[in-house]
């Protein structure tokens, strides 16, 4: 008895839902899957009240610009906030964008290898320390894998328009002005933009007056859409030591010593004084 030949049926692949590579990324119920796996680790509570504007801010506006001393907590409120936008259900908010000037602070390490993502690693590692002491660092790998977190030199946000996302850009003092303008001007629909830094630590600028960030605040004070908060030494919530480090720095700056000099002898009227 002759048996029939099976056919052999064409083998499809399987798309991974976590691949980079999935077509499935687009799909709303794919992004809603993701997302909601991503829980946060630690919870977010403000720790006093300017944080609170902080947050409040960034609910109602569309470019929010948050300047203070190191230790305040800008980075950590305004990513978690980030996060909580991009969970949210009903999220107009596809992703969101890390960015930091490329200023090395008074060092030069030289060429550093790899592609743009690697050669910014060194840049926004601060960054990236939070999203994953906040969801862990295996979520937040699993958000950039897919496109819901991207990290983005400030270089390459040139001529672009952002639509439907959260850019977060950090250490604004070692912005331009035109760096500053170039940024705020690619904001597109259903975006929102969340600018910190602190004038007094620029590893650019010698005066605060060059910095984009001190530009920025003292132009757009007074237009809609455009908020501003600014923390104090007071507010520090990392650790109280580096209150009293930076007020003694303070301290030290605002001591102006005069050296004290002999006076110019004046040779001619001693000459003078030979004939008198």
């Amino acid at each position: 008895m002759n048996k029939k030949p099976i056919e052999k049926k064409p083998r499809t692949k399987k798309s991974n839902p976590l691949s980079a590579s999935s077509e499935t990324t687009a799909e709303p119920n794919h992004r809603i899957s993701l997302i909601d796996q991503i829980h946060f680790y630690e919870q977010f509570k403000c720790k006093n009240k300017t944080q609170k504007e902080l947050i409040s801010l960034i609910n109602q506006l569309s470019i929010v610009i948050a300047s203070g001393p190191a230790g305040v907590g800008k980075s950590y409120v305004i990513i978690a906030r980030a996060l909580e936008l991009l969970k949210s259900n009903g999220s107009n908010y596809s992703k969101i964008i890390i960015s930091k000037p490329a200023v090395e602070a008074e060092e030069e390490h030289g060429f550093l290898p790899g592609d743009m993502r690697e050669k910014m690693e060194p840049f926004i590692a601060s960054s990236l320390d939070i999203f994953d002491k906040l969801i862990g660092k295996t979520n937040r790998l699993r958000l950039e894998e897919n496109g819901y977190l991207e990290v983005q030199p400030l270089a390459y946000i040139r001529g672009k328009s952002i639509d439907n996302t959260i850019l977060v850009m950090e250490e604004a003092q070692n912005m331009s002005p035109k760096q500053m303008k170039t940024l705020l001007t690619r904001i597109g629909e259903n975006s929102k933009f969340i600018i910190s830094g602190d004038l007094d630590q620029s590893d650019r600028y010698k005066h605060i007056n060059q910095s984009g960030l001190y530009d920025a605040i003292q132009k757009h004070q007074n237009t809609e859409g455009i908020g501003f908060i600014e923390f104090t030494e007071d507010e520090i919530v990392r650790n109280q030591i580096i209150t009293r480090i930076l007020k003694n720095y303070k301290k030290a700056e605002n001591k102006i010593i005069i050296p004290k000099t002999k006076p110019r002898r004046n040779f001619f009227k001693e000459f003078l004084r030979l004939f008198k």
